[in-house]
């Protein structure tokens, strides 16, 4: 399965990528990110390219 992640990002960027696109500022896509991450249960995972998620991980 596909969860349109780009392999050669890590989960944060990954998920700060469409703020980014839209210019956020810095400061809000942190938080955004952030506060996400911690909602999923993945802080701990931001770091981590792809692939060196499980499939559940990937799909959150």
């Amino acid at each position: 399965q596909n969860y349109a992640l780009y392999p050669h990002m890590d989960v944060y960027n990954n998920m700060a990528f469409g703020l980014k696109l839209r210019k956020f500022p810095k400061a809000e896509i942190d938080n955004r990110v952030k506060d996400a991450a911690r909602i999923l249960g993945i802080e701990n995972l931001l770091d981590r390219k792809p692939k060196a998620l499980s499939g559940g991980q990937r799909q959150r």
